[in-house]
């Protein structure tokens, strides 16, 4: 019998996968990950934004198109949401976000070893979570095996911050952190050659156990992969997180979540800052990493942004300098603040403004590109596109070349290529 494990949405989804396929195996399952042929799928969904959902749901009609007789379990942020939707044909159990190694494998040995094969005889949910209370930690019962050449460490999950805009913190229940020592016992059993540090909000890591992000970034600096920080908010960053990275083997780039230039949007989506305090934070961040990638997601036409705020908005980003912006269209969420109390724009003016932002995106980008032609750095190299290897470099700029995958080189950026920069050897 073979299990593939399909994984949706975030990088703390594909960790939780990793462990999912870990639990099995160790369990005896053949278990892995791809939408491949198999005898039982197990859907990880993700509920980030409408056009998740339906792309979650969309994955079960794959799967059975691939096996009309496989066996589907659904889990994560999606099924969580609205559990209904999953309720189709094909899917034998149900579950939400918490716990999902456990209940995928109960589910599989009901199955398998009870013979229990009533589609759907009980849809198992997880209804009693109680998302307004902390867990007080967590461990894996199983550590995720990374096979990739860059591995995503989970150091925390939950969110406490509701801003008006997003359903994570109702699927994903209250922040909570894993202890350090579980963290560092994870990542000394790590082979890849880069270690990512991911969560829904690292920004609070440790808080509600007594520690702090740079405390564990401390305890890993004795850890020898290249290490990478994931996304963070702007509260994170201060000289005790900056100096634990700089002395420890991370990367100089920085995920820092902005979603609008405007003071006045930022307060409508209970963004619990300023755009000063943010500007702060960046040039902190150059003080101590002058060649640092600084990357960030914006949100645009959300239902307060006038065509002036837009422009504020604009103006900020562009003397922001980002090295790059990930672009989101405002996407109403049943169930969140913003969903209650405002009308959508038009989706005409919120199309147009998307295309400024991302024209703006791509200039960004490419001066951040010419800025680093010249300089010999450190690049990953770690796949093949079109008849390159590619890698990227500590401030995560792709790079084009001839070296050999699997190896950390020092490269010279010549030039602009593809998407990024073409290096040669030194």
């Amino acid at each position: 019998m073979i299990v593939k494990v399909v994984t949706l949405g975030c990088k703390v989804n594909q960790c939780e996968s990793a462990s999912v396929v870990a639990t099995l195996v160790a369990h005896g399952y053949n278990a892995s990950e791809g939408l491949e042929p198999a005898d039982v799928y197990v859907l990880n969904t993700c509920s980030v934004t409408a056009e998740a959902d339906k792309k979650s749901r969309q994955y079960l009609a794959k799967m059975r198109k691939i096996n009309p007789n496989c066996i589907i379990i659904a889990a994560g942020c999606s099924t969580q949401n609205d559990s209904d939707k999953f309720k189709q044909k094909n899917v034998y159990a149900i579950f939400g976000t918490d716990n999902k190694s456990k209940n995928v494998l109960n589910a599989l040995n009901s199955i398998f070893k009870n013979n229990n094969y009533n589609t759907l005889s009980d849809i198992i949910l997880d209804e009693n979570y109680d998302i307004y209370n902390g867990m007080g930690g967590y461990c894996y019962e199983t550590y995720p095996k990374n096979n990739r050449t860059r591995a995503f460490v989970k150091i925390q999950d939950g969110c406490d911050r509701f801003c008006s805009y997003c359903i994570i913190p109702y699927l994903r229940g209250r922040s909570r952190s894993r202890s350090i020592e579980d963290i560092l016992n994870e990542c000394k059993q790590i082979h890849s050659n880069e270690i990512v540090l991911t969560g829904i909000d690292m920004s609070v890591y440790g808080k509600d156990i007594g520690c702090s992000l740079a405390m564990l970034l401390k305890e890993l600096s004795s850890v020898k992969a290249r290490k990478r920080i994931g996304s963070l908010e702007c509260e994170a960053i201060n000289d005790e997180m900056l100096d634990a990275m700089a002395n420890g083997g991370y990367c100089p780039h920085f995920h820092l979540s902005l979603q609008s230039g405007s003071d006045e949007v930022l307060k409508t989506m209970n963004r619990k800052y300023a755009v000063a305090f943010y500007s702060e934070k960046i040039k902190s961040i150059r003080e101590c990493f002058p060649s640092a990638g600084i990357t960030t997601d914006v949100i645009v036409g959300f239902p307060s942004e006038t065509d002036e705020l837009f422009d504020d908005s604009i103006a900020f980003i562009e003397n922001c300098g980002f090295s790059d912006i990930h672009v989101f269209p405002y996407s109403s969420r049943k169930g969140t603040l913003a969903s209650r109390k405002y009308t959508p724009l038009d989706p005409a003016m919120i199309k147009s403004r998307t295309e400024r932002m991302i024209a703006l995106k791509n200039k960004l980008h490419d001066e951040f590109l010419v800025k680093n032609i010249g300089s010999t750095q450190s690049v990953y190299v770690e796949d093949i596109e079109n008849g390159y290897n590619v890698g990227y470099t500590e401030n995560y700029i792709k790079v084009y070349s001839n070296a050999p995958c699997g190896e950390i080189i020092d490269l010279k950026l010549i030039k602009p290529y593809g998407t990024g920069l073409f290096g040669e050897k030194v």
